[in-house]
């Protein structure tokens, strides 16, 4: 195949504009992750103090039953709020797919969410 010539700048400049947001990404994401961990692992409370104390916080994590309670409802939460989106998702996908009698009425429930988003940004 024949391929047109691209200058370096064609090549460069898409790369050079999206990496400034890139390595801030990197930064405050992953790198905020990172010092979170670490402070994990240290004796601070609300105020920073580095002195490391190793897995202590999370022995004592785990003799907490207040934690136990909170991770079984975070499972069942997650367990019955993910199940019952996708559940509700193929539902209303399948809906969608048959020739059913409401079919206008379903497709316009169904996609009025995503049409009144546009709205609100048009008005700003």
């Amino acid at each position: 195949m024949f391929r047109t010539p691209q200058s370096k700048a064609t090549v460069w400049l898409p790369k050079l504009v999206v990496a400034p947001s890139f390595f801030l990404s990197l930064l405050f994401i992953y790198g905020l992750m990172a010092w979170n961990g670490y402070l994990s692992f240290t004796a601070s409370r609300i105020l920073p103090n580095y002195e490391f104390i190793g897995l202590a916080n999370y022995e004592a994590l785990w003799v907490n039953e207040r934690f136990h309670v909170a991770m079984r409802n975070l499972a069942v939460f997650g367990v019955l709020f993910i199940g019952g989106s996708m559940a509700l998702g193929v539902l209303l996908a399948i809906l969608l797919d048959q020739k059913i009698r409401a079919e206008g009425v379903l497709r316009t429930i169904y996609l009025y969410p995503m049409a009144i988003s546009f709205i609100p940004e048009s008005v700003t």
